[in-house]
């Protein structure tokens, strides 16, 4: 019996190791040489380290502050210029993107789609979690390395912590993605811990049901015990472009895909939306609002 087992368990093993090495090779034959210089400047102001810093130069006010949730603005400026303009009117803090804000990853779309769109907003600092888009032509987010300078983040603001990861790769899920996970959300000194990232869990039933298998499965149970451990409040994703949101033993997953690539209409009249989330925090709870661009006009709903 144990050699029944034993060799179904080496054929897996062996074609796991044939695919990576396949991968690998592939990758090498693949490889673009890309010149990274001209992100060197705006990497002074846009890197996370900087952002951060920005954020927390200043305080915010006893009463409380809010920020903006949002991701795919990627492919039509206008449709994406639309939403954040309009994110900005809300005089946010700072604004987290759960990723795919270039199509193809070049270092070319930084500076025409997402560099023209930060101007647009400046002053306010806008954090980004990569997403799938950002891989670029070798698939190493270079370009997104050398504008932002890591493809994480973790950092507190007033009494809530935020920590981004990228599982725009190919685990999009791994075991380090978890650890990092942990060790961040688990320091003490805030009350409220929000979570973003791109790929939604495959057990978000709009992630599943809307377009198949754009969630990720590996480690989902894994990840989700985490965020209840971790009494996480709200957990930001996007890919599918949309929104919705629902809250799994406590904690709030919310895909928002809205910042302006083409809409997926599985989602329905009221997730098939161009839209931001404005999530105020207190001492006194969170409040979440989505805010929508319906028939040219906007309109906003607490949910």
């Amino acid at each position: 019996m144990r050699n029944r087992l034993l060799k179904p368990t080496l054929i897996g093993l062996v074609l796991l190791g044939l695919s990576a090495l396949g991968y690998y090779a592939y990758t090498i034959a693949t490889r673009v040489e890309l010149d990274l210089s001209p992100l060197e400047p705006y990497a002074e102001t846009e890197s996370i380290e900087a952002l951060i810093g920005r954020i927390q130069a200043i305080d915010p006010p006893e009463e409380g502050f809010r920020f903006v949730a949002l991701g795919d603005t990627r492919s039509f400026y206008h449709r994406a210029l639309n939403v954040l303009s309009r994110a900005a009117e809300e005089s946010p803090a700072f604004m987290l993107s759960n990723g795919d804000i270039v199509r193809k990853g070049t270092v070319k779309e930084y500076i025409d789609h997402h560099l023209k769109l930060m101007e647009a907003i400046a002053p306010i600092p806008f954090i980004v979690a990569p997403g799938n888009h950002e891989r670029g032509p070798n698939r190493d987010f270079a370009a997104f390395k050398a504008l932002y300078g890591d493809v994480r983040f973790s950092f507190d603001y007033g009494n809530a912590r935020f920590v981004g990861i990228n599982n725009g790769d190919r685990t999009k899920m791994g075991g380090d993605d978890l650890r990092y996970l942990e060790t961040e959300l688990s320091k003490p000194g805030v009350t409220y811990r929000f979570v973003v990232f791109h790929s939604p869990p495959e057990f978000l039933e709009s992630a599943v049901e809307s377009e198949g298998s754009r969630g990720f499965s590996w480690n989902a149970k894994r990840f989700h015990r985490l965020m209840q451990d971790q009494a996480v409040d709200h957990v930001f994703a996007g890919h599918v472009h949309g929104f919705a949101s629902e809250v799994i033993d406590g904690v709030r997953y919310t895909i928002t895909g809205g910042g302006g690539a083409n809409l997926t209409a599985a989602l329905g009249d009221e997730g098939a939306v161009h839209h931001f989330l404005l999530i105020h925090v207190s001492p006194d709870g969170i409040r979440n609002e989505v805010v929508k661009f319906v028939d040219n006009e906007w309109s906003r709903e607490d949910f």
